[in-house]
């Protein structure tokens, strides 16, 4: 395992915190860097600008909230004379940040190429996370050893794919279902992106459902948790048939329904809305979820193994219209051909049964 100093110096300078004393590393104003595991890293503080400024780790960027990390890390003398900051990279460490004790807005990110958890071996994809995904799509490109701004620049690239996943068609391990309880004379149901759009609202997030996408099938169910349950199909309809309802407020039993989209929620509008008698029932209903983003270097992504190899060549594609455009072609052929053979797999057959076709002619 290799032992790596980095010179420490503080002066004015820019970051995405903004302007005043930053720390500066080999020169460099608050650059992101790599800490592989095992590896030894020094943050030599000798320098005399470095005098009151302590360095340390978080697990939070900027350490707010205040996270410090303390596993492999050891701080010795004082900052501006003879100051030191040593950390040995655990197996498994979290993304990090490095920080200035006393004085915000100093330092950057310092990320770790951990290999995850392993603590179930037969599930592939918990063995598989997201710098793997990186360091495989930066290797299609022939780059080697990537850089913090390279690391930052392929997370963002999968976040971008993964959302065109969402366009691309129905992925059965983002369906779900739940129950809806139903509301004498309330027409519409909001479900939000996140809590943060849900807590903005003037009603609570309809049953805490958050990230919803669209909902495919629904039913009005009655006596849910009794033997007697009972099914009724409901009919999904578009915005021109909801609009052609002359009273979209009048009360019955519920048997259409119309999914409106908007950037920060789904809307489920009901018609007719319920009665006093359907307000006791449900809706039930199977929809299917936003994908989610990528989230720290050391997170698996939420996808099954079988989609692990055309997110590997996605990305590579990706990652190529800005950095090898020469082989973005040939390698866009790549992902889509292992999009299509994820796509065939993804989901559950229902048996085929095959019938002979009869003629009767002169009928």
């Amino acid at each position: 395992m290799a032992t790596i100093t980095y010179t420490v110096t503080v002066a004015s300078g820019t970051n995405q915190y903004g302007t005043g004393n930053k720390f500066y590393l080999n020169g460099t104003v608050s650059p992101d860097i790599n800490l592989v595991e095992g590896n030894t890293y020094i943050f030599d503080q000798s320098d005399g600008t470095n005098a009151t400024h302590f360095l340390a780790f978080s697990t939070n960027a900027n350490n707010d909230p205040a996270a410090p990390y303390t596993t492999g890390v050891t701080i010795t003398g004082t900052p501006g004379t003879d100051g030191k900051t040593t950390i040995v990279v655990a197996d498994f460490a979290p993304t990090l940040y490095y920080y200035c004790t006393a004085h915000s807005g100093m330092g950057a990110a310092a990320y770790t190429l951990s290999g995850g958890s392993t603590s179930e071996t037969t599930t592939f994809e918990k063995s598989f996370p997201v710098d793997d995904v990186v360091e495989e799509a930066y290797e299609r490109l022939g780059y080697q050893n990537v850089t913090g701004y390279h690391l930052k620049s392929a997370r963002k690239s999968l976040n971008i794919l993964l959302q065109e996943w969402g366009n691309r068609g129905l992925h059965y391990w983002e369906v779900d279902e739940t129950n809806v309880d139903l509301v004498q004379g309330q027409s519409d149901y909001d479900f939000f992106r996140a809590s943060s759009d849900g807590s903005s609202a003037t009603t609570a997030p309809t049953n805490n459902i958050y990230g919803l996408s669209d909902i495919l099938e629904a039913q009005l169910r009655s006596n849910r948790t009794q033997t007697t349950q009972s099914d009724s199909p409901m009919t999904k309809v578009d915005r021109s048939t909801y609009a052609g309802f002359s009273n979209k407020l009048s009360q019955g039993t519920p048997n259409q329904y119309w999914v409106e989209r908007f950037v920060d929620k789904v809307r489920l509008h009901i018609y007719p809305t319920p009665d006093s008698t359907n307000a006791s029932k449900e809706i039930h209903f199977y929809y299917t979820k936003r994908i989610q983003d990528a989230g720290n270097y050391d997170d698996v992504v939420n996808v099954p193994y079988r989609f692990v190899p055309c997110m590997c060549a996605g990305l590579a594609f990706y990652l190529s219209q800005k950095y090898t455009p020469e082989r973005a072609q040939q390698l866009k052929l790549y992902y889509e051909d292992e999009f299509q053979r994820a796509l065939q797999e993804d989901g559950s057959a229902s048996s085929t049964y095959i019938t002979p076709k009869a003629y009767y002619p002169g009928t």
